[in-house]
């Protein structure tokens, strides 16, 4: 199982890290997470969805936030950032953690997967 996990781990990584370059055109190689809040005054809904997503992963409520998130998608690029980093937030926890949260490493696969290809972005290659 620890093998399976490492593998669909990289694979996400590698599916981030594609996204980031060929969609966003930022450079993801030093593994951060990269949505930024533009202006606190100013919230747009997206921002307002990663405040709320951010509240519940510090809760470990991960299956709560995926909820949200499906249940907002917005078509645009900054909800498409907005799921990468969720994602890639995701993908940084330990198997230990991911567990206590009631959380696989395949569901963030999968969910990820299911998002980007709900957002138009061709993802076909990556799919299992």
């Amino acid at each position: 199982m620890g093998l399976q996990n490492d593998w669909i781990m990289q694979q996400i990584e590698m599916i981030t890290r594609f996204v980031a370059k060929v969609i966003f055109n930022k450079d993801d190689s030093q593994n951060t997470v990269w949505y930024e809040l533009e202006d606190s005054e100013n919230l747009s809904e997206t921002d307002k969805i990663y405040i709320k997503i951010n509240s519940l992963l510090k809760e470990n409520k991960l299956c709560e936030a995926e909820d949200i998130l499906f249940e907002n998608i917005t078509f645009s690029d900054k909800y498409a950032e907005l799921a990468t980093d969720f994602y890639k937030r995701l993908n940084n926890l330990s198997n230990k953690e991911l567990e206590s949260c009631n959380f696989s490493r395949n569901e963030i696969y999968e969910g990820y997967i299911d998002i980007l290809t709900q957002l138009g972005i061709p993802v076909e290659q990556f799919k299992l």
